[in-house]
């Protein structure tokens, strides 16, 4: 199930970035691909910024929940002393 939406989802994906960037015309294709040669586009750089949100986003929420949570609450005032401390320290 989930390989389908993922595949659902980056089929959508493409669709969009290919709308969004401009195509080249037939005539100008070669001068266009040896003037972008080795840069990137926009599309590529939103999707890779896109991407590491993402991933910071599920190991943020991994921590929480399999770290943070299993915590006591003496345990937790620790680790926010202790970070205040280190900000403090700073």
């Amino acid at each position: 199930m989930g390989r389908i939406v993922l595949l659902y989802l980056f089929q959508f994906a493409r669709r969009v970035l290919q709308s969004i960037t401009p195509q080249p015309r037939e005539e100008s294709y070669s001068t266009y691909s040896e003037e972008t040669e080795g840069r990137m586009s926009v599309a590529s750089i939103l999707m890779i910024v896109g991407l590491s949100f993402y991933i910071l986003g599920g190991l943020g929420y991994y921590a929480k929940v399999h770290c943070w949570d299993q915590l006591t609450d003496v345990q937790k005032g620790v680790v926010v002393q202790a970070m205040i401390a280190n900000e403090q320290a700073l």
